[in-house]
């Protein structure tokens, strides 16, 4: 896991307009990653990379603040979601820092959801205002990062016995989707050889992600959910940068 952590985090961007929209679509799934890593803290599933993961998280949204915040300028929409997605950090932020216990966790999700909704908004300003229609792809392959984390975020929170119908219909919408977006993204024209192979994989590990969550009550499985959320993460990563170096030749 700590391999694949260092992986996604060395990643570099530029300042290019489907570049926006992929780090943008980044804020959205670390507002799920790091929810997962803290219940993972609370549940003492490798607690060290676990709390590593979570600051990791924390400081890559704060730093993604800070690139996107000049380049949100360019237009009204962006600004505004922008400032939207900037003020539902703080408390979320603040939430972090406390001690894990089911009742912080489950205080910590929904604090999430607003960063989640806010991120999505300037994902999509960012996808508008980019005037590339290779933006869909990157927008879409980027959001199946969040999707493995949402639903690998609502696993550990069940396991928690923080369990509610919301929390089970978020975890069953999150794989539908993630399911309809695979199957639209193996379909794009713009497909090289290295993208379709690498949506192979990415469908490959996604069922092994769900062979694990289906296995309810078995607390076996965590180490197992947590290691297969981080390999799609990287794997959906993959191809988001793949999309997006179609953008730049």
């Amino acid at each position: 896991m700590a391999a694949l952590l260092c992986g996604v985090h060395a990643l570099a961007w530029a300042d290019e307009p489907t570049s926006l929209v992929n780090r943008a679509g980044e804020q959205r799934m670390l507002s799920q990653r790091m929810v997962k890593f803290y219940c993972q803290v609370g549940l003492g599933v490798v607690p060290a990379q676990s709390q590593a993961g979570m600051l990791d998280s924390m400081q890559r949204f704060e730093a993604n603040l800070d690139v996107l915040g000049p380049a949100a300028k360019r237009t009204p929409a962006t600004a505004q979601a922008y400032g939207r997605l900037a003020l539902a950090w703080r408390p979320v932020r603040a939430a972090a820092a406390k001690s894990a216990t089911p009742e912080s966790a489950r205080a910590l999700s929904r604090l999430a959801e607003d960063v989640l909704a806010a991120a999505e908004a300037l994902t999509r300003a960012m996808e508008e205002a980019s005037g590339q229609l290779i933006s869909q792809a990157v927008n879409l392959a980027g959001r199946q990062r969040m999707l493995s984390q949402r639903v690998a975020k609502a696993y550990m929170l069940r396991s928690w016995g923080v369990d509610s119908a919301a929390v089970r219909e978020e975890m069953a919408a999150a794989t539908s989707e993630f399911n309809g977006a695979l199957a639209l993204l193996m379909a794009r024209p713009e497909n090289t050889q290295e993208i379709r192979g690498e949506l192979q994989d990415l469908a490959l590990q996604w069922e092994w992600l769900q062979s694990a969550v289906s296995a309810e009550g078995a607390t076996s499985y965590r180490l197992i959910v947590a290691e297969a959320s981080e390999a799609i993460l990287a794997s959906a990563d993959r191809i988001t940068r793949l999309y997006d170096r179609i953008a730049r030749r």
